[in-house]
């Protein structure tokens, strides 16, 4: 898959292999943590410790859900631009998404990876290594769709930063 800045307004997705295709619908799926406490403690990480009870309670009450709120809207605009997506038997697919649609891909995104890799209890040093597996187990498989989500973060952020 490439993936580069098309015209001013726009990010073109070219290219995309059916499995790519099928990683990329998953997206806005993947990024409901279905109420899960651990993957909800991962999106809504406390930005302090327990000894700041006030700040704490205010964040609850101010800040986390707008957080819900914009986390919902970007797999929203995901879901919908996926819709769009043109992939027919035997031929690569292509998306247009909108440049300003950009924040929501790099948002729903790292919420996919962050429910994955808690749902799979990654560590640090798993999600930081590159090297392909000698064997695909079903984590295995999950910790390659966290990185072709990376991957796909970092080529969203070089299209939009190309000037």
């Amino acid at each position: 898959m490439l993936i580069r800045r098309l015209k001013e307004n726009s990010i073109e997705l070219v290219d995309i292999e059916p499995i790519e295709a099928e990683l990329l619908r998953q997206v806005p799926g993947v990024c409901e943590s279905g109420g899960d406490p651990r993957s909800e403690a991962r999106l809504f990480s406390s930005p302090a410790d327990s000894s700041e009870s006030q700040f704490l309670n205010d964040w609850a009450e101010y800040v986390r859900p707008e957080l819900r709120h914009l986390f919902l809207a970007a797999r929203n605009t995901v879901k919908e631009d996926l819709e769009k997506l043109s992939d027919f038997p035997g031929r690569l697919g292509r998306l247009i998404v909108p440049r300003v649609h950009s924040d929501a891909w790099l948002n729903a995104l790292n919420q996919a990876r962050l429910i994955l890799a808690t749902k799979f209890n990654f560590s640090d040093r798993e999600l930081s290594m590159h090297e392909a597996p000698k064997w695909f187990s079903r984590r295995d498989l999950v910790l390659q769709q966290i990185n072709f989500y990376a991957e796909i973060q970092e080529r969203i952020m070089d299209a939009v930063e190309d000037e």
